[in-house]
């Protein structure tokens, strides 16, 4: 029985299919199938249902099995880190995930500082769906997170960095551009570009457009907030995005705070609640938390804000 067996069995155990679990742990799907056949062949009994077609179901014996795999790679874990606890924090490696907003206009800035300071220590940086990135960080696959949303998985910890809004952005020569505040009735009629569907921050904006009964007139769906901004800016319709997106817009942008957008969009780093922290995943940490302390720019309250100065007029073009 083998280490990497019980991590393939583990994760088909999680993902259900033996293609997405081959896709975690980087093998194809035929690998992960004989894989598994050889450690039932080893044990002697059956650890998965296979009548069900493309879904993996534990048989008794596997949800046993997998209890202690687990476990065992749990252990793994705890300690290869207490292994590089004894070197020190100059070296290493530290894997962080991020989901998009943070990955992108955040997380630049945080691994910067901390690679000026830590200049020996590699990086692997995932960015995804918030709920993609805090599953990789259960799994072992990740040391650290930074996601929006409070974690609810009893085998996470998270640690409220810092606070953030939705806002809208928009081309200087709208007929919104003048107004101090946008109020979202006035966005009735407005073609609106967001992102897709399956996205945390798509569901807020729908959420809250839903809540004061308002249409939601969708123009444009994308996957990323910098196409949002760019086509905003080409006059294509409003986008919706994270302040932290446009604390440096250009001139053929303009940012406004969206009325009835009042609720705080909570930012979260995460740690899995049970393993050893490695140094360097300590340092990062303390690391992240004076920058964010850096950009609230003199916020006086216990969780650092992202402000938007007083809102910006671009001069229109002629």
């Amino acid at each position: 029985m083998e280490l990497m067996q019980l991590q393939m069995l583990a994760a088909v155990a999680d993902e259900g299919s033996l293609q997405k679990a081959a896709a975690r742990v980087y093998r194809t799907a035929p690998a992960v199938s004989i894989a598994i056949s050889k450690l039932e062949s080893e044990i002697g009994t059956l650890l998965l249902d296979r009548n069900h077609g493309q879904i993996m179901r534990m048989t008794a014996a596997g949800e046993v099995l997998v209890d202690y795999a687990r476990r065992l790679l749990s252990l793994r874990d705890e300690a290869m880190a207490a292994v590089e606890g004894i070197r020190d924090v100059e070296r290493g490696q530290l894997r962080i995930g991020a989901n998009q907003s943070i990955g992108e206009y955040l997380l630049p800035q945080l691994t910067r500082a901390f690679q000026k300071r830590y200049p020996g220590v590699k990086l692997k940086v995932v960015i995804g769906y918030s709920d993609a990135v805090l599953s990789a960080l259960k799994h072992s696959e990740l040391d650290v997170a930074l996601v929006a949303g409070q974690t609810q998985d009893p085998d996470l910890r998270g640690h409220l960095l810092m606070r953030d809004r939705l806002v809208a952005v928009l081309n200087p020569r709208h007929r919104l551009a003048s107004r101090t505040v946008i109020h979202i009735q006035q966005m009735a009629a407005e073609p609106l570009i967001v992102l897709t569907a399956t996205s945390e921050l798509r569901e807020r904006v729908a959420a809250t457009f839903r809540r004061f009964h308002i249409p939601l007139n969708v123009q444009v769906e994308t996957g990323t907030l910098e196409s949002i901004k760019k086509m905003a800016a080409r006059d294509m319709g409003v986008g919706i995005v994270p302040r932290m997106c446009v604390q440096e817009a250009g001139d053929d942008l303009v940012v406004k705070t969206i009325e009835e957008f009042r609720e705080e969009r909570m930012l979260w780093m995460v740690c899995r609640r049970t393993a050893a922290l490695s140094p360097a995943c300590r340092a990062f940490m303390k690391v992240t938390k004076f920058e964010v302390n850096t950009l609230s720019k003199g916020d006086t309250g216990d969780v650092p804000v992202l402000t938007l100065s007083k809102p910006r007029l671009r001069r229109q073009r002629p």
